[in-house]
This record gives structure tokens, C-alpha cells and sequence, in this order.
């Protein structure tokens, strides 16, 4: 995370790095520190299914090979939040 300017609750977009000329994203995702290798991200599934190609799967079995999907990290910009004050309520 800090080789790349990350920090805990950041929220980022992944992008599947495929190069079939599919966009594939998901965006929103926050940020959490997590004991895992090097360069290696943890995901959860069914929410970061959209991003393995359907063609991606292991030979024998033909399970999406979930494990093994490349992606691109990107920062998004905080979320803002209006406050009660700034949310405007009508009586119709």
C-alpha cells in the first residue's frame, strides 16, 4: 500500500488489466491493510466478479481462475456527503 501512495480507507477502482478491449471495473472499494504478499491485492467474491474475463478460467476444472486476474489500481476522490442542513425536504 505505501509503495503506491495508499492508506487505509482510501477508495479506489480496480481495472481488469486483460487487454482484450473489454472495460472491466469496479469502483468504490475502500482500502484496507491486509498481511498478503508483495504487489498482491485480496478481493471479495461474488462483488469483484465483473472483473474476470470469461475466458479466464483453469484448463481442467473450467473454474474462473479468480485467483490470477491482473488489475490496475486506481484512487478515486473522496465521496462527499451532503449534511442534513443541505438536503432539501418538501412538504407536497
Amino acid at each position: 500500500m505505501a509503495e503506491i501512495g495508499l492508506q487505509q480507507g482510501d477508495l479506489v477502482t480496480l481495472s481488469t488489466a486483460a487487454g482484450d478491449g473489454i472495460a472491466r471495473s469496479i469502483g468504490e472499494l475502500q482500502v484496507v491493510p491486509y498481511d498478503i504478499p508483495r504487489k498482491s491485492i485480496a478481493a471479495y467474491y461474488p462483488e469483484c466478479n465483473g472483473l474476470i474475463p470469461l475466458w479466464h478460467f483453469a484448463e481442467g476444472s473450467k473454474v474462473p481462475a479468480a485467483k490470477s486476474v491482473p488489475v490496475r489500481i486506481s484512487r478515486q476522490a473522496p465521496l462527499e456527503y451532503a449534511g442534513a442542513e443541505e438536503i432539501p425536504i418538501s412538504a407536497a
